[in-house]
């Protein structure tokens, strides 16, 4: 991001509310075909009772009424004393050729801890909820809980429901009604990196940063990350590189103020994962990039890194694969490698499940 400076990065858990809600959608079906019949011959014809229904399609009066029957039940036709009408339902179903059913469900949907909006569709596939403020990873990243003091709003699901656009907020556009059952506290990790222009926020669901709760936050946010103590970064990573048996190694602030340390290539490999060179490393809120004047070895790295992703089964096609190596010969500067890189590489690695990985993959 060539127009982006930043300054610290804060994992934190995002407040957000939980809403379990029950709603009821109107579900397009296709038409039984006598079904469909008996409901025009009442709307179109003014046939009301059983016998005369019967008489004008020359069947059976019982074959009428276990239809009308079946139509009472889904709520297109009910009985005004003197034979069966068409409810509201039945004539929109009639109007539109298709059999309409109310259909009752429950969802959970999230709405921001800070005004209580609601969040787009696109936050939920690949997002993963906290339900209590406290989460550790694996590399002992802690994420911190952020407060929030806006109480949940009573009518926030029935102007999300009201919205023509609903649909960008996980509600069915097809909603004819809609109750909140229950409300509970939800967290979001995410990665908020303060930069000299603002904030960014990044979240796992959404690739690059997140507008909408970068719009949402900043107001929040801005002062207290603002009061959080600062460190001398540059003494943080000499002092880190240091540890790790690197007290020689270069650090030098590029032009978006990124800090970048020269590691020989022979630290890699070793010393250092290849699938370090080029990525960032995180400690006491400021980070640094990882990096190597061997040209030859960022190459490597790129390929290391694309084959973990290939053999990790989370991409099907092998435009996927390729774009991931023109991302990561981006971030490396270096030429991109072809799909016969990542193949030889492979075959060199004598890698069998990437090799067969690599086979299946579809083209395109």
């Amino acid at each position: 991001m060539s127009d982006v400076q930043p300054l610290r990065v804060f994992p934190v858990l995002l407040p957000m509310w939980a809403v379990e809600i029950r709603t009821v959608v109107l579900d397009a079906q296709p038409y039984e075909v006598f079904d469909q019949y008996v409901s025009r011959a009442v709307a179109g014809a003014g046939l009301r009772e059983p016998a005369r229904l019967a008489a004008f399609f020359g069947v059976e009066v019982g074959l009428i009424e276990r239809a009308v029957r079946y139509l009472e039940s889904v709520g297109h036709l009910r009985g005004d004393g003197a034979g069966v009408v068409l409810t509201e339902l039945g004539r929109r179903s009639v109007a539109d050729g298709c059999r309409y059913v109310l259909k009752e469900d429950r969802q959970v949907v999230y709405l921001d801890g800070f005004t209580c909006a609601p969040l787009p569709k696109s936050h939920y596939a690949g997002t993963e909820w906290c339900d209590e403020p406290s989460l550790r990873l694996a590399d002992r990243t802690s994420f911190h809980p952020v407060t929030a003091s806006p109480a949940f709003r009573v009518g926030a699901i029935q102007e999300l429901a009201d919205r023509p656009d609903r649909e960008r907020f996980n509600l069915p556009g097809a909603l004819t009604e809609v109750e909140p059952l229950e409300v509970r506290q939800a967290w979001l990790p995410a990665y908020i990196v303060e930069c000299v222009s603002g904030l960014l926020v990044f979240i796992k669901a959404v690739d690059g940063p997140d507008r909408h709760l970068g719009t949402i936050v900043t107001p929040y946010l801005t002062e207290v990350l603002a009061a959080e103590p600062r460190v001398d970064d540059v003494e943080v990573w000499r002092n880190w590189l240091e540890a790790k048996g690197f007290p020689d190694a270069r650090i030098r602030r590029m032009p978006n103020r990124v800090l970048r340390a020269g590691l020989p290539a022979a630290a890699f490999g070793q010393a250092m994962r290849w699938a370090q060179l080029g990525s960032f490393e995180v400690r006491q809120q400021t980070f640094m990039q990882l990096w190597c004047a061997d040209a030859a070895a960022r190459q490597h790295a790129v390929l290391v890194r694309a084959a973990a992703i290939a053999g990790a089964g989370g991409v099907r096609r092998r435009a996927e694969v390729e774009q991931r190596l023109a991302d990561l010969a981006g971030q490396l500067e270096v030429t991109v490698p072809g799909w016969d890189d990542l193949y030889r590489y492979a075959e060199k690695m004598d890698d069998r499940a990437l090799l067969d990985r690599l086979d299946v993959l579809a083209p395109g």
